[in-house]
């Protein structure tokens, strides 16, 4: 164990923590992308749809690379590949086994259907609420538009 797992070990815990909602910011090389990874992977095993999951990054080059390893992750699991060695490798496995079964138990079949994991950047999620608000303002008064709206912002918070 390094010293800067020692030093966030409560942080990262805290991240992992499927009853709230989490911002992870870190330095480059921190291991933000692997944390990330393992909250999605914990939120998947016990919710009803995989689409109630958003995790949102600022490049499409990030969101491509936390699709890709969670996809890597329950592809491991389905494989029945042995933990790795190290602790951080072994927590993620678990998670994935989690994550799998409840897969399994509900259906989704997330290795053939990944576009159901929520990964985008923050400008596609503004694109995405603009573009709802605009068609629902469309047969909505302004107060209507502005309490659902607020409703659409709370829910994915």
């Amino acid at each position: 164990m390094n010293a800067r797992d020692v030093a966030d070990s409560a942080d990262r815990a805290a991240a992992l923590d499927a009853t709230r909602s989490c911002i992870v910011q870190a330095p480059a090389g921190s291991g933000k992308t692997g944390l990330l990874i393992q909250r999605v992977l914990r939120l998947l095993a016990g919710v009803g749809r995989p689409e109630e999951i958003l995790a949102i990054t600022f490049t499409r080059k990030a969101a491509a690379e936390m699709r890709r390893r969670v996809l890597e992750a329950l592809q491991a699991a389905a494989r029945g590949e042995a933990p790795p060695g190290e602790p951080h490798g072994q927590l993620t496995l678990d998670l994935a086994r989690a994550a799998l079964a409840r897969d399994r138990e509900r259906g989704w079949r997330l290795l053939e259907n990944p576009a159901r994991l929520r990964v985008q950047t923050i400008d596609s999620l503004c694109a995405s609420l603009a573009e709802k608000g605009r068609m629902q303002s469309q047969s909505w008064g302004p107060q209507q538009f502005a309490a659902r709206f607020a409703g659409i912002v709370s829910a994915l918070t």
